[in-house]
């Protein structure tokens, strides 16, 4: 069912920021407010593309302005412990160091952007697997220039994952991605996904690229809570399980999730099948009010709630 209505103006399309392993210090995911409103992406609700964008990267700032893609970029001064910092979109380090997130605790929450050294003889490649060295967010792994060893577990293993590159106001990535605010601030390279395939990576699912009252871009991101299916609370973008989306109390008839939680995405131009989770559920457009899929094969996504 396709409905011309502001359906889906309290959807939420939570924030995506690394999960923080540890509860004393502020938390490294922003909690979405459940809000109507417009978009808070500086992209507006289509994906960031491509290498001659002129748009802002899609942005997860939180609501206190405390992050933004602006505080990535930092002078060249040295920080307290001798670390360099630097500009991450210029990567503009001594040869030998890359210009990376670091944390002082081990917490997955980055202190500042600083010029640290590249692991190893062998620097790992974007989407090569990789090693990470004492804590995730020491800043030292074998990840080459341009890219950081993404480990979510914090298990030592992880995936090294390309920082957007040009600048702030034109950030770059190839032509299958976005450039999204990860990582307190962090500027990354995803790629793009059709949500109704989910063929992303293993251990990754496809969720929208901004938080936004639908209208979204899709992008391959970790999932962060893996076995969150329908009525499981969630509070993150990438916090359900791949093929289900958290949407606000509200528009779940089940939830009763402080911020939200999971329902299934579904496609609108096949047989509604949504009231086989719940009979009160309808498959509901993604694209509401006049708001473009960025692709054609985004066209028909939609997500299994409470109709108007």
């Amino acid at each position: 069912m396709t409905v011309n209505s502001t359906t889906l103006g309290r959807v939420l399309s939570a924030v995506a920021l690394l999960l923080c392993g540890c509860q004393d210090r502020a938390s490294s995911e922003t909690e979405s407010d459940a809000s109507t409103g417009t978009p808070t992406s500086s992209s507006g609700t289509t994906a960031v593309v491509a290498t001659s964008t002129t748009d802002a990267p899609a942005t997860t700032e939180p609501d206190d302005g405390s992050s933004s893609a602006a505080d990535t970029e930092v002078n060249s001064s040295e920080a307290d412990d001798g670390g360099a910092q630097c500009d991450i979109y210029g990567q503009d380090c001594i040869e030998g160091d890359k210009c990376t997130p670091y944390s002082d605790q081990p917490d997955l929450r980055p202190d500042d952007i600083r010029c640290c050294p590249i692991v190893g003889d062998s620097p790992r490649q974007p989407g090569d697997s990789c090693v990470v060295e004492d804590y995730f967010g020491s800043c030292l792994d074998d990840c080459d220039v341009g890219s950081f060893c993404l480990d979510i577990d914090n298990d030592g293993d992880g995936t090294c994952q390309a920082f957007c590159g040009g600048t702030v106001n034109n950030p770059q990535c190839e032509l299958d991605e976005t450039c999204f605010i990860y990582f307190e601030g962090t500027p990354l390279c995803f790629d793009k996904c059709d949500p109704l395939a989910q063929a992303c990576p293993d251990d990754q699912g496809c969720y929208p690229d901004a938080k936004a009252d639908g209208g979204t871009g899709f992008i391959c991101l970790p999932s962060i809570g893996p076995d969150n299916t329908y009525g499981d609370y969630c509070w993150l973008l990438s916090n359900c399980s791949p093929g289900f989306i958290c949407v606000t109390p509200e528009f779940q008839p089940e939830c009763d999730g402080l911020v939200g939680c999971c329902t299934p995405l579904c496609d609108t131009a096949e047989p509604d099948d949504c009231s086989s989770f719940d009979p009160n559920l309808e498959c509901v457009s993604w694209y509401q009010n006049g708001q473009t899929p960025p692709s054609a094969a985004l066209e028909e996504v939609g997500a299994c709630i409470l109709p108007p």
